[in-house]
This record gives C-alpha cells, structure tokens and sequence, in this order.
C-alpha cells in the first residue's frame, strides 16, 4: 500500500480536486476528448453515414501528406479500431490526462495534445515518404491517441516531478521498440521531447488551476523520491 501510494501521489492534487468539484468541472478538455474518441470510433463502425463521415475527417494515411488536406491529421488522434484502445484511452484519461489537466489547465492541454499528435505524425510521414519507400507500410491507416498520451505523459512526468511517472513511460516506450517498432514507435518516440520541452514551457506561468476549482496546487520545484513534490501548497481563493 505504502508504495503504491508513493507511485500514485502524483495525483493527489486531480483527486482533490475532483473530489471538491467533479470530475468535469476538474478536467473538462480531458472528457470532452475521451467522449470524442469513444463517438468518433463508434460511428467508424456505422455501416450508414457514419462511416463516411469519420472516413472523411478522422482516416490518415501518411500518404495523405504530400496532397492533403491535413484536417484528417488532427482528426486522426479522435479514432480507435480496437476494444483495447478504448480501455486504453479511458485509462489513460483517468491516470495521465485529468492529472496533466489540473496542472496545466485545461487550454494548455488541448495546445499540449494537438502538437503532440499532429508533429510527430507529419515529421515521421515525411520522413518515411522522402526515403522512397511510400509503398512499405504506408498504405495503412496511422490513427489513434497514443502520440496524445505520450506527449501528455511526458509532460505530466515534467510538471509533477514525478519519477515513477517517468519511470513507466520509459519501460512503456523500451518494449514498444523492442517488441513491435513501427511508424508509430517513431512518432511515440518524437512525442517525448515535444511534451518535455512543453511542459518546461507552460512551466514559466502556471495557470490558477481548473476555472471552477477553489484551491491552487503549486508543484514546488525539486523532485521527491517517492513520486510527488516534498508539499503541497494549497492557496484558497
């Protein structure tokens, strides 16, 4: 228990919050893209209109790049085609994107999330397009949240001076290149720095905290051994 709280700390300042507030008013940009994704995949498998539409505004292909147009890249971090994406994403909206929320603000994050997918996807396709092998696993759709998650989880290792955070994020990105490297591994692996670099940045000026929350939690500077800043300073308004 003592060391999966330690793990976990990072979160106490999200679970305050939600806890005063609810869990909308805390992280209104981290729901609003779970239920997004979860419609957008499910009107994917719609036989009817559905499919069209999502097909239209949400289905990338790298090859897409060179002719456009690029609405499909922003688009494609709203589609999943698998079960285990969804339990996924949900997972990762609770542990990675609501705590990222509460630190940075809602706006940040949606700054945060549409850089994280949309850069690593169009420098790793162009990449892959200039090396002239266009017709090698190209051909494929190159959708998902993973390059979101990514980038938020760097950041949130970042903003929370969170080693385990950290810690996780590097086992999860050495067996994704070991097991299975891809076009995604890459982009996964550009995501990482782009969310280290935006965190120090919004770092500069930090937000008031969610609009509706009554405390302001300061994450103090110098990292703690168990996975959470050494206090909490909680200003009222």
């Amino acid at each position: 228990m003592i060391i999966a709280g330690r793990v976990m700390a990072y979160q106490r300042p999200f679970l305050t919050a939600v806890a005063g507030n609810g869990l909308l008013a805390t992280a209104p940009a981290s729901v609003s893209f779970l239920l997004a994704t979860l419609v957008v995949s499910a009107l994917w498998h719609d036989p009817a209109g559905g499919h069209r539409v999502v097909a239209s505004c949400c289905a990338w292909r790298a090859t897409d790049l060179p002719r456009g147009p690029l609405l499909p890249l922003l688009g494609s971090a709203f589609l999943i085609r698998r079960p285990v994406e969804a339990v996924w994403t949900v997972a990762a909206t609770w542990l990675v994107l609501g705590p990222l929320e509460t630190a940075i603000g809602s706006r940040r994050l949606l700054a945060l999330g549409a850089v994280g997918h949309a850069l690593p996807t169009a420098l790793v396709d162009l990449c892959w397009l200039a090396s002239g092998r266009a017709g090698q696993g190209l051909a494929g759709l190159d959708v998902g949240t993973s390059a979101v998650v990514v980038t938020a989880a760097a950041a949130l290792a970042v903003a929370t001076r969170s080693l385990p955070v950290a810690a996780v994020l590097a086992a999860g990105l050495a067996v994704d290149v070991v097991v299975a490297p891809d076009l995604a591994t890459a982009e996964h692996l550009l995501a990482v720095p782009i969310g280290v670099a935006l965190a120090l940045v919004f770092s500069r000026h930090r937000p008031p905290g969610p609009p509706t929350a009554r405390a302001h939690w300061q994450v103090p500077l110098p990292w703690s051994v168990n996975g959470a800043p050494a206090a909490w300073t909680k200003r009222h308004r």
